[in-house]
């Protein structure tokens, strides 16, 4: 789960639950631009808070952690003077941001958000001119509340409402207005029900649950759609398939709703009604979104030998894998060189490896397929939920700006994935040429909480030098997709 607190201004301290163990600061960042702390640690690590004045400054500790180096401080200009990391004492790492004489900041607006146990941005308010900057106040420590956790089901000032079902050329539309839908879908392994849950959905008013016929259209028999009695509700749309070999996914469509699309489908056209008017994350979308500002002179990579068309074809195969495109919406993940976004590039590459993978016979499920912001939990959940064979999380990387010279690949496991993290990664270096930065295990969340063999693959830093000039580039983007894929499907054959 994705943890979000708020910095109070009275006595406390944050602890994040859960025993602590040795850890080391891998990197730090601090964008100047957005008052943006990054912290990455190897291992899990419990920040504690505490604002002291006279002069101001925010102190931040990091128990059980060792800093591994000599110790840093880092000026800037402007009302925030300088950020100064040193080993405090054997066990704690202490960074301390300093702010300009007579500038001091609202503690309610420090926001601290855990991506993972190792994974800390802390953000900044605008520093203000202390009314009285003479006053004598202590170094009292703050406390941290948490902030109950948002969740995809929780209410909105504005719902969704389904409105009908529409019959396209290539698949079905479920209409829908107002809030965008929140959808899980899921098909039996039988291959015969294909169900969409759209959380938080309601039927629009005058509309009944419906059984409606289709004319054995895109091979299905017929569709139902009703209205779960639950809270918050859910609108649940069913799909009874007459062919059971053909695999369905559903994805928000640009057309305003939800696309139901069999394998292999095109993006859903101007759609024509079905005779049906009253009437998870989801899986593989059929309509990609453009990175933002891609390299428009696609550089030639000299290994290339992993593309779509070597790819080991799985037959028959019942398999699900949860492909995870890390963050999302208000989080951008790691921003490196040129203002490459981390959330973008890992959602191009994921889109890439699931079609990949449905065109090898693979069911693919994405946990996101636009920029939208997704905790951590139901991302676990949704594997969980599908009982997938296997969960890969992708990520790009990040490291202090002022460190060009460090690119490569990184995979990581926890318990169960050391077999799939080995063999993806060695599929990586082979398909792509990357730097290899080796395989590791760490306790990300994403990982310790999947049941199946799960992986988090750091496809290269958007902070170096070259994997910063690979990222942004198309070419490679579908290159590294096709690597991916091939050693997913590798290590499938082999079981």
């Amino acid at each position: 789960m994705k943890f979000h607190w708020l910095l109070s201004s009275f006595l406390g301290v944050f602890l994040l639950t859960g025993a602590a163990e040795a850890a080391r600061l891998q990197s730090w960042r601090f964008d100047a631009s957005q008052n943006r702390l990054y912290i990455t640690t190897e291992g899990g690590v419990q920040p504690k808070a505490q604002l002291i004045f006279n002069p101001t400054r925010l102190v931040i500790d990091l128990p059980g952690t060792s800093l591994g180096r000599q110790s840093v401080n880092q000026p800037y200009s402007g009302a925030i003077e300088s950020v100064r990391l040193g080993q405090f004492d054997d066990d704690t790492t202490r960074i301390v941001v300093e702010l300009k004489d007579g500038y001091t900041i609202d503690p309610s607006q420090v926001k601290f958000q855990g991506i993972s146990p190792s994974e800390w941005t802390v953000d900044l308010p605008t520093p203000v001119r202390a009314e009285n900057p003479n006053s004598e106040q202590g170094g009292e420590r703050l406390s941290v509340e948490p902030s109950a956790p948002s969740s995809p089901t929780s209410p909105t000032s504005e719902a969704t409402v389904v409105q009908n079902v529409q019959v396209t050329a290539d698949g079905f539309l479920i209409r829908t207005a107002g809030a965008r839908p929140q959808i899980n879908f899921e098909q039996s392994r039988a291959g015969d029900i294909a169900t969409l849950d759209i959380e938080g959905a309601t039927l629009a008013p005058g509309l009944s649950n419906q059984q409606t016929q289709t004319n054995g259209k895109h091979g299905v028999e017929r569709i139902e759609v009703r209205q779960l009695p639950t809270e918050p509700p859910i609108t649940r749309v069913t799909l009874r398939i007459k062919s059971s070999n053909t695999q369905w996914r559903a994805s928000l469509s640009s057309l305003g709703g939800i696309s139901l699309l069999p394998a292999g489908a095109r993006p859903l056209t101007t759609p024509r009604r079905l005779t049906v008017d009253p009437p998870i994350r989801s899986s593989v979308s059929a309509q990609q979104p453009p990175l933002a500002e891609p390299n428009r002179n696609p550089i030639s990579w000299p290994r290339t030998n992993t593309g779509s068309t070597d790819l080991p074809q799985i037959s028959n195969s019942r398999r699900v894998v949860v492909i995870d495109p890390g963050h999302g919406g208000r989080d951008p993940g790691a921003v490196g060189i040129g203002g490459i976004q981390e959330k973008e590039i890992v959602l191009d590459v994921a889109f890439q490896v699931a079609r990949l993978l449905e065109q090898q016979g693979v069911q693919a499920v994405m946990s996101r397929t636009d920029d939208s912001e997704i905790d951590l939990q139901p991302r676990v959940s949704l594997a969980e939920r599908l009982n997938a064979t296997l969960f890969v999380s992708i990520h790009a990387n990040a490291i202090n700006m002022s460190r060009p010279d460090i690119s490569g690949i990184e995979t990581y496991y926890y318990d169960n994935g050391l077999d799939l993290a080995r063999t993806i990664h060695a599929s990586i270096l082979e398909g792509t040429g990357a730097s290899d930065r080796r395989v590791r295990q760490a306790r990300f969340f994403v990982l310790r909480k999947t049941s199946m063999p799960s992986v988090l693959l750091e496809i290269g830093f958007v902070t170096g030098a070259e994997d910063a000039a690979r990222l942004s580039d198309p070419a490679y983007r579908s290159q590294m997709a096709a690597s991916i894929a091939r050693g997913i499907l590798l290590y499938l054959q082999q079981r």
